[in-house]
């Protein structure tokens, strides 16, 4: 078989993939919103990410029950960001309360019924 070299790229051409692949990165601005299903992520500013893992010791009281005590639930997350990874918990008892984050901010808005229930939540600037 004969030897083939390998094709080579002409600058203007290397330059407009180059600038392709980086023009396809998004642009997050906040505040973001989003309403999750456990195993879905939101995408935030500078390459970061926040991961809805799952709710856990959920002791919630049932929809159309009526109970003595309302209960709570752990709304489990994980925030990442380049070189940099953070699990963190929310309760559902304190919706609506920010929780400081790096330079962000994360509220559960709202946590749905159910086994795998959605949850609702924003991520703003740590300076809001």
């Amino acid at each position: 078989m004969p030897f083939r070299p390998a094709p080579v790229l002409s600058v203007p051409l290397l330059s407009v993939l180059i600038l392709a692949g980086c023009a396809s990165a998004p642009k997050v601005a906040l505040p973001v919103e989003a309403r999750l299903h456990p195993g879905q992520r939101m995408s935030l500013p500078e390459g970061a990410r926040l991961v809805y893992v799952e709710t856990a010791n959920d002791s919630r009281c049932p929809p159309e029950v009526t109970c003595v005590h309302a209960g709570d639930a752990d709304v489990r997350l994980r925030f990442h960001k380049p070189g940099a990874m953070l699990d963190v918990v929310l309760k559902a008892s304190e919706q609506g309360t920010p929780r400081p984050i790096g330079a962000w901010h994360v509220t559960l808005l709202g946590l749905g019924p159910g086994p795998r229930p959605p949850a609702t939540l924003r991520v703003d600037g740590a300076d809001r």
